[in-house]
């Protein structure tokens, strides 16, 4: 019988990968996971399962490849909520 070993490399005490997930929370939207697969294929990199995006959003595993195409994509939806608010205010 094996030993189950605990994910000791995610530490949420780092201040930046703190500092990712809370602006993950503010922006990042609801369709979130097709998004981030796109943006990592737009990149050239092999697209992750799903299942693994929502676990790095989940803080169940830490990659930082995809913790960054998420933040990237979190601002994409801010800046455009932002330019939506700005056109909006001028009508």
């Amino acid at each position: 019988m094996s030993k189950l070993i605990n994910n000791s490399n995610f530490k949420e005490d780092n201040s930046h990968n703190k500092k990712a997930y809370e602006f993950i929370d503010k922006h990042l939207p609801v369709t979130y996971v097709d998004l981030t697969i796109a943006h990592i294929i737009k990149k050239g990199q092999r697209a992750p399962t799903k299942a693994v995006i929502r676990n790095v959003r989940n803080k169940t595993i830490l990659r930082n490849d995809i913790l960054l195409a998420l933040v990237e994509v979190a601002y994409e939806n801010k800046q455009a909520i932002e330019k939506i608010k700005l056109l909006t205010s001028e009508a």
